[in-house]
């Protein structure tokens, strides 16, 4: 151990020296009081908080992830480079330990630079809402809905397996399905338009989402979002009420189709499940619809802001110290410039995050059909167009294949939400902080460091200049 330390300490102290760590504090620090200054929220303490954190710790976090790559990179690659690698590995000094102590000089720089970020991040958010002028009502609105930890509840939807295969089979029997496409893709497509209509609210009617095991506590936070068939700017109204056992609670609401609203329901006794009924008591003849499976959640609060605030900061450390470890890896495995590319390609990857998981986690079926369409060709007249040819469907196979690997790979790095589940006052429970300990912080350092060390016993390295 000692070992590992004496390398870890010797590479940190080449990191001071030049100035590195000075030149990410100022950009953290320009960052975190500059860039929320820069960008005007809705005039809410919500919108300020929600803004303030994503980015603030957002930006801190995308420098901290490309400093931590390329310092990886460089951690080995360099030293190969210039020569001063070899005369640490003719000591006998195990390859595993020289992998280890640059990933922790990079895990001890990390943990320093993200403490400051997280630390000035928190001090300025506090200092913002209390000489922003808000109203005592908006605070108090604004701690209960996003400065906090609040677990969601979903209503689990409706099964209509049976109605979509009578309407699939009424399809077929009149010879009306769509042509050359896959029975899959008809079936989620009557799903949709059925579950679309099960969660649409004409005007004077209610509808009620059932909640079952909610967590006890005696506030209750409905949340919801729905648009309006009136197209534009309109001001929908209605009712929400609450039934917990024997407790019934209403309260009206009024606001503009497609804005968030939160209704809070204080004093609710405990109960195995709670029904919230929302009506539409527009005055025009409009229709609310509600998206099935998030349009309307129970949140409660189970946990205060502060230590969600911590484990937001532990889930981003975390990820960090996976990025460490590929960084140095990679350095290991090929030449400072060829790592560094490739480190690049991984950035790129995780910013399309958002569009690799949608299009991994979409049925099979379903993505060969979208994407093979645009290989068919164009129909001359109103005709409909030529079925996709073998070839396109062939390309479609593939990127299917491409876009479910690199999910499967990266994962732990494509599916975080942490920043936007804390900006939310969402609720990041201690075994999130576990899991990712595990994994990003131990498994995956794990192997990527017998991968490191492989190459580093069996690599031939040139020796350095004699003098």
């Amino acid at each position: 151990m000692r070992v590992i330390w004496a390398i870890a300490l010797q590479a940190l102290r080449l990191t001071f020296r030049s100035r590195i760590v000075l030149v990410l504090a100022l950009l953290l620090g320009a960052a975190i009081c500059l860039l929320p200054a820069t960008i005007r929220s809705d005039g809410t303490p919500a919108g300020l908080i929600h803004l303030h954190l994503a980015y603030t710790l957002g930006s801190a976090s995308f420098l901290l992830t490309l400093a931590t790559l390329w310092a990886g990179c460089a951690a080995i690659a360099q030293e190969a480079d210039d020569k001063t690698l070899q005369l640490l590995l003719a000591k006998p000094v195990p390859r595993t330990h020289v992998w280890l102590g640059k990933w922790l000089a990079l895990l001890l720089l990390n943990a320093l630079l993200l403490a400051l970020a997280g630390s000035t991040s928190a001090l300025t958010l506090r200092y913002k809402l209390c000489h922003g002028g808000f109203a005592p009502e908006d605070l108090a609105q604004a701690r209960a809905t996003t400065l906090t930890a609040l677990a969601t509840t979903t209503a689990p939807l409706p099964d209509i397996t049976a109605e979509v295969e009578a309407e699939y089979t009424q399809l077929r029997a009149r010879r009306a399905l769509p042509p050359d496409a896959p029975p899959a893709v008809v079936r989620d497509s009557i799903r949709r338009t059925r579950l679309a209509q099960l969660y649409s609210l004409p005007a004077g009617t209610t509808r009620s989402w059932s909640f079952p095991q909610p967590p006890a506590a005696t506030r209750q936070l409905v949340q919801f979002s729905c648009d309006s068939s009136i197209p534009g700017a309109v001001e929908i109204q209605g009712t929400v009420r609450l039934h917990s056992g024997d407790y019934t609670a209403s309260r009206d609401f009024s606001a503009m189709a497609g804005t968030p609203q939160t209704i809070i329901f204080d004093n609710v006794p405990a109960a195995a499940v709670i029904t919230v009924d929302v009506v539409n008591r527009a005055p025009a003849n409009s229709t609310l619809f509600f998206e099935p499976a998030a349009g309307l959640t129970l949140r409660t609060p189970v946990g205060a802001f502060a230590g969600n605030y911590l484990r937001a900061l532990a889930l981003l450390f975390l990820r960090l110290a996976l990025f460490a470890a590929i960084g140095v890896t990679l350095g290991t495995l090929f030449s400072l410039p060829v790592a560094s590319f490739l480190a690049l390609v991984l950035i790129l990857v995780l910013q399309l995050s958002s569009f690799v998981s949608s299009a991994a986690q979409t049925d099979r079926a379903t993505f060969v059909a979208n994407v093979a369409q645009f290989g068919g060709g164009h129909a001359h007249d109103d005709s409909a167009p030529p079925a996709p040819s073998l070839l396109a469907r062939g390309v479609a196979n593939v990127l299917y294949v491409t876009y479910r690997g690199t999910w499967y790979a990266l994962r732990p790095l494509l599916d975080d939400h942490t920043l936007d589940q804390l900006a939310t006052g969402t609720h990041l429970p201690p075994r999130h902080v576990l899991r990712a300990l595990l994994v990003q912080g131990l498994g995956l350092p794990a192997l990527l460091a017998l991968i490191a060390t492989a190459v580093l016993k069996t690599r031939e390295w040139a020796l350095p200049n004699s003098t």
